[in-house]
C-alpha cells in the first residue's frame, strides 16, 4: 500500500474528545510513530534535517517531527502541524531535494492546502469548538468504515481513552518541552512551585518558582542538538509519577540516554512540586 494511504488509514482510526491543539499534535506524531514501527521500520522523533538554523546557529541544523528509516526505500520525513506553515513547506522541500519521501501531516476543521509536489499531504479532518475557557478544542471520531490494517488490535481500533487530568496536564508539559516551547512546559505550575532535580544532573538540585524552573528547562532544552523525549506517566496515590526516557544527540555531538523518574503534586490544576531521581 502507498505510505500516503497506509498512514491515513492508521491516523483515521484515532479517537479523542475536546483535545487541546498542542494535544493533538502529540498524538498524531505518537500515533505515526508508532505506524512506522508497526510497518517494521526504525522511527526517530525530533529527527536531524537537512536544513540548517540562520545565523549564528548555522553549525547546527533543524529537525523534523519524525524521520523514519526503511532498509529497502528512501527514508521518509514527517511534518505534522496544525497552522499552513511556510517554513514547514520550505523544510520538506528541502528534504525531498535530498532524497527523501517528505510527507505532511496537516490537520483542522476547514479547507487544507495541497502542498507543492513532491510533498504530499496526509490529511486529518477534525471537529473544532470553543472549551469552556474559551481555548478552542478539538475532536475526531475513528472512521471504522476502513478495513483494519494488518498491525492493529482484532476491534480494529486506535483509541485514545479519557484520562486522569493530572497525568494529562502533566504530560502537556513534557510534549511542550520535547517541542522546545519553555512557556508551554511551565504554564501549569504553581508560582512557588518547587522542583527538585537529581544533584548529578547539569544544573540540578532544588529550584524555588516558576521562572527558575523555566530557566532550568531552556538550559536542558539547549544542551541538546537532537532529543527524543518518551515520557510514561501513571498515578500512585496522590503523586503522578513519571518515568522520563530521553536520548538523542548533545550540543557536542555525542550521544546520549537518561532516564529519570520524576515525582509530581498537582493540587487544583497546578504542580505544586515535583522531585526527581536518576533511573527507572
Amino acid at each position: 500500500m502507498d505510505v500516503v494511504a497506509a498512514l491515513q488509514e492508521h491516523l483515521d482510526r484515532l479517537t479523542f474528545a475536546d483535545r487541546g491543539t498542542d494535544e493533538v499534535t502529540e498524538l498524531l506524531i505518537a500515533a505515526t510513530v508508532e505506524w512506522a514501527t508497526a510497518s517494521g521500520w526504525r522511527a526517530y522523533r525530533r529527527a536531524r534535517s537537512v536544513v540548517p538554523l540562520p545565523p549564528p546557529y548555522e553549525q547546527q541544523f533543524s529537525v523534523v517531527d519524525v524521520g523514519v528509516a526503511r532498509p529497502s526505500a528512501p527514508p521518509l520525513v514527517i511534518e505534522v502541524d496544525h497552522a499552513d506553515r511556510r517554513r514547514t513547506l520550505d523544510k520538506l522541500a528541502a528534504e525531498a531535494a535530498a532524497g527523501r519521501e517528505a510527507l505532511w501531516v496537516r490537520w483542522g476543521s476547514g479547507r487544507l492546502t495541497v502542498p507543492p509536489p513532491p510533498i504530499r499531504l496526509v490529511p486529518f479532518p477534525v471537529i473544532s469548538r470553543r472549551g469552556p475557557s474559551g481555548a478552542r478544542v478539538h475532536s475526531h471520531t475513528a472512521n471504522t468504515n476502513r478495513p483494519a490494517p494488518a498491525h492493529t488490535t482484532p476491534q480494529g481500533s486506535y483509541s485514545i481513552v479519557p484520562m486522569d487530568p493530572d497525568i494529562d496536564l502533566v504530560l502537556r508539559a513534557y510534549a511542550a518541552f520535547a517541542a522546545g516551547d519553555i512557556a508551554a512546559a511551565v504554564r501549569d505550575l504553581a508560582p512557588d512551585v518547587v522542583w527538585i532535580e537529581p544533584d548529578e544532573f547539569p544544573d540540578g538540585g532544588r529550584h524555588d518558582g516558576r521562572a527558575a524552573v523555566a530557566r532550568y528547562l531552556q538550559a536542558s532544552y539547549d544542551s541538546w542538538r537532537e532529543l527524543h523525549s518518551s515520557p510514561a506517566a501513571a498515578r500512585a496515590g496522590d503523586s503522578i509519577v513519571v518515568v522520563h526516557r530521553v536520548h538523542g544527540v548533545l550540543a557536542d555531538g555525542t550521544e546520549h540516554t537518561a532516564v529519570a523518574t520524576d515525582v509530581f503534586t498537582v493540587v487544583e490544576g497546578r504542580v505544586v512540586r515535583m522531585e526527581a531521581q536518576a533511573g527507572g
